[in-house]
């Protein structure tokens, strides 16, 4: 095998989360270059562990929009939890590449974005006018600000695994969609350039505020050991006048 001589990236910024029982598609974007580009490998395999083993052994992959594909069913019975990784060993240019490893999250709850361009339109009709044109893809069509939105919401899951939490036991979260909407609308803005005494600076002003407010009400309800337990993601704090007891 060779060593890795380019700075090929597995272009993913969170890891992986499957949901038992249902079919879904794990895909391998690799990116590379000055662009920043889909790199498209000539072939590779996949190979899916779990906490009982190898659950998938090197199986083929599918070159889709240039990149490695692969469609897995996990079991229903499947253990939830963090004990998996995904492994892709990929081929480019006729080199076979050093693996490519993944942690990947067994659930029953999938988390999916909660906002749409539509939704940043209603609350910010002036973002339709001030797309970036660099935003495009790998075609040079428009993106829109569907990056900002997908940035947001894998934000919401690094946010999810670096409180510690456990997120195959999610039931719900209450308030994903201000805290998206929000957080979308704060990187849309800091993708246009203004001044500090612009509108869009003074908009940004406000978004910090309304952002405390949204990521104080933002919880995650969780259901342990099968039971209909749920609790939020911030512990409840009261307070009462000192020597007055607390109702």
């Amino acid at each position: 095998m060779a060593i890795r001589e380019s700075g090929y990236a597995l272009a993913r910024s969170v890891p992986y989360f499957v949901q038992r029982g249902a079919l879904q598609t794990l895909t391998a974007p690799v990116r590379y270059g000055a662009t920043g580009a889909l790199v498209s490998p000539d072939s590779g395999t996949v190979t899916i562990t779990g906490p009982s083993g190898t659950i998938v052994s090197a199986a083929a992959v599918t070159v889709s929009d240039s990149q490695a594909t692969y469609d897995w069913t996990p079991a229903a019975t499947a253990s939830l939890g963090s004990d998996y990784e995904v492994i892709w060993t990929l081929v480019f240019s006729t080199v076979t590449y050093p693996p490519f490893r993944a942690t990947a999250y067994m659930t029953d709850y999938m988390l999916t974005p909660a906002i749409t361009v539509l939704d940043l339109y209603t609350a910010m009709p002036e973002l339709r006018y001030r797309i970036p044109q660099a935003q495009t893809t790998d075609r040079g069509d428009s993106t829109g600000w569907q990056p900002q939105i997908d940035a947001a919401y894998y934000e919401l899951l690094r946010k999810l695994l670096a409180d510690g939490r456990s997120p195959w036991l999610i039931r719900e979260i209450p308030g994903a969609f201000d805290w998206m909407l929000v957080r979308a609308q704060q990187k849309c803005i800091a993708a246009i350039e203004h001044g500090p005494d612009s509108s869009w600076s003074q908009k940004a002003k406000e978004l910090a505020f309304e952002f405390r407010r949204v990521d104080g009400q933002l919880r995650f309800q969780f259901s342990e050991d099968g039971a209909n337990y749920r609790r939020s993601a911030s512990p409840v704090t009261s307070l009462a006048p000192a020597g007055r007891p607390k109702w």
